[in-house]
């Protein structure tokens, strides 16, 4: 047994949540990883993990082997990606497909630093408001709302899933601020979706969901209109945190039912990053989806 690589899985298992999971974004089968994992246990003489059909979480042990063992993966993990990059510097042509909302307000910003840092990459991005996209010939990285099914891909999450309910402080002057989801049948609701679904708004807490049918001025199939729109006093919106945290910071837009999760129907996920999953990831994949991460942790935390 290669205790190292070992260790390695025992960490993304932990991360992760599920040993396919794990499997799948080192490239093995879940029945090869089950047997790594089986071993190391054996070979420590100690559970690890409390697995349940669902999922696995750390034993008392298990999370004092992770908090240490952490650190100096992500020391040798760093170590080895110099050493990579020393012999595959990124370059070439960077396909990238985006949701248009997430690219505009996130991925075009980071351009410019990013050809300073890497002047042999050029960048083709293309914008879209399809939801299910994923990498192609076509493209290097897809970055979208929710997971794909493919098994064949990998990806890092980019945003969390939180929505706020906001306007802006002149509509709350002319229209009280709701208190529970019932009033928001009185309020003039922004919303979000193609053509064919329902104005919906969905409330999740303690585990029962509900349905709110709600009704406005305005439906678009672009965030940005939404955004826009509830700035400039037209109404309630839902949108997600990664659109409008900044303008809640600078007062533009005002809250409310915060303690509260909301997401419009069909549209409750996380945005991730998502690209094929290779043995060694191509440099320019590798520095693009760095230089996000360091954007995102910078604007977004």
């Amino acid at each position: 047994m290669d205790r190292l690589q070992a260790l390695h899985l025992f960490a993304r298992i932990v991360e992760r949540g599920t040993i396919s999971s794990a499997a799948r974004s080192l490239g093995l089968s879940k029945t090869s990883a089950s047997k790594r994992l089986q071993d190391l246990e054996a070979d420590l003489d100690i559970r690890l993990l409390n697995r349940t059909t669902r999922q696995v979480s750390p034993t008392e042990a298990g999370r004092e082997l992770y908090d240490r063992i952490v650190p100096m993966i992500r020391d040798m993990d760093a170590i080895l990606e110099r050493i990579s990059e020393r012999t595959e510097a990124p370059s070439g042509v960077l396909r990238v497909l985006a949701r248009r909302s997430f690219g505009m307000l996130h991925v075009v910003p980071t351009l410019p630093s990013f050809r300073e840092a890497y002047p042999d990459v050029s960048v083709d991005l293309h914008l879209t408001e399809t939801v299910e996209i994923a990498p192609s010939h076509e493209a290097d990285i897809a970055i979208r709302l929710g997971l794909p099914a493919e098994k064949s891909l990998d990806w890092q999450r980019l945003t969390t899933d939180r929505r706020m309910l906001c306007a802006s402080p002149g509509y709350f002057l002319r229209t009280a601020p709701p208190t529970t989801l019932d009033d928001l049948s009185s309020h003039n609701c922004l919303t979000y979706g193609q053509e064919t679904e329902p104005a919906v708004w969905v409330s999740e807490q303690l585990g029962k969901r509900r349905d709110i049918h709600i009704s406005g001025s305005l439906r678009s199939n672009s965030g940005e209109v939404l955004r826009q729109a509830a700035l400039d006093g037209l109404g309630l919106a839902l949108l997600p945190e990664w659109m409008v945290a900044w303008d809640v910071a600078a007062g533009g837009l005002q809250t409310c039912l915060k303690d509260m999760r909301l997401y419009p129907a069909g549209y409750g996920a996380e945005i991730y990053a998502v690209f094929r999953r290779d043995a060694r990831l191509p440099g320019k994949v590798r520095a693009f989806l760095d230089h996000l991460q360091r954007h995102l942790a910078t604007h977004l935390d």
